[in-house]
Parts: C-alpha cells; structure tokens; sequence
C-alpha cells in the first residue's frame, strides 16, 4: 500500500503509522529520485564541463607597459590564452586630449579584436601581441595616436 501523505515537491511516500510500506513504494521512490537528479545533472544549461568553466572563470587577461617613444612597437604578453579582442589605455592620461587652439586631438585609447582596430594597434595574428603606434603627424582629421609616449604607463585588457 502507498502511503496517505506524499512529500511536496517530488511527491515520495510519506507514511503515517498506520500505512504498511511495501518493497514497491520504496523502488517508485527511488525511480522518482534517480529520475529527478538524472535530469538535473544532465542538464548543460545549469551544469557545465570543467573546461567550459575554466574558459568562464578565466575569460581576460590585464597587463601593462611603459612607452618608449617608438613610431611602431609590438607588445607581446604572457597571455595564457588566444585572447579575441582587447583594449589598450593610458593610466595617466583622459582617453583623449582635445587642444581646440591647435586643431589637434591626442588619442590615448585603443580597441583591437581579430576583425578590426581603431587607429594605432594592430592585434597580432598569434592572439598574444599587438603592435602600437605614436604618431608624430595627424593620421587622420588632426587626430593622434599616443599608445607608446615616452614614459606614459599603459594598461591593456585582453578576452577570450
């Protein structure tokens, strides 16, 4: 005989004193449980694998470099990882620096990815490094690249 009550949410036997448990009430119970946690664990949308978690978990990569001056310079990182997109920023320094009086905008930012890039970074096929540039001439509309200005600290953030 089932038992009078049922648990709430997957609906197990829950006797009364007077309920005679038989063998088949436990073996539907443990179908219903195996069932549920079979269904849960195998479910790729709330469990992952270990590999997929470990690309979650460890989905950017930060560094930094001094600028040296240089008109082209390749960065390269210890970047763990085939990154697919970064940034580049002064630590010091606005994004840009707009001089009204001169018509000169200094550009102190920079985004790169394995399709495109702004002006002054070039993402390396490799995934690892990308090439900077400081412009001593307007490269277009009197804008300026400074990604490697003497002494300028710069950070960059490398993804997946």
């Amino acid at each position: 005989m089932s038992s009078t009550n049922k648990t709430q949410g997957l609906k197990l036997n829950s006797w009364i004193g007077s309920d005679k448990p038989e063998r088949i009430d436990f073996n539907n119970d443990n179908e219903i449980i195996d069932k549920a946690v079979t269904d849960h664990t195998s479910n790729k949308i709330v469990h992952i694998s270990e590999s997929e978690r470990e690309k979650w978990n460890n989905y950017m990569f930060t560094g930094m470099y001094y600028g040296d001056g240089s008109v082209s310079r390749k960065i390269t990182t210890k970047c763990p990882f085939e990154a697919r997109a970064g940034f580049i920023y002064a630590s010091s320094r606005p994004v840009d620096i707009t001089r009204f009086s001169e018509t000169k905008k200094n550009n102190y930012f920079g985004a790169f990815s394995y399709l495109a890039n702004s002006l002054g970074v070039k993402f390396g096929s490799d995934g690892k490094s990308f090439t900077v540039s400081q412009t001593a001439n307007a490269l277009t509309a009197n804008e300026y690249v400074n990604l490697n200005e003497v002494g300028v600290a710069y950070n960059y953030v490398l993804f997946r």
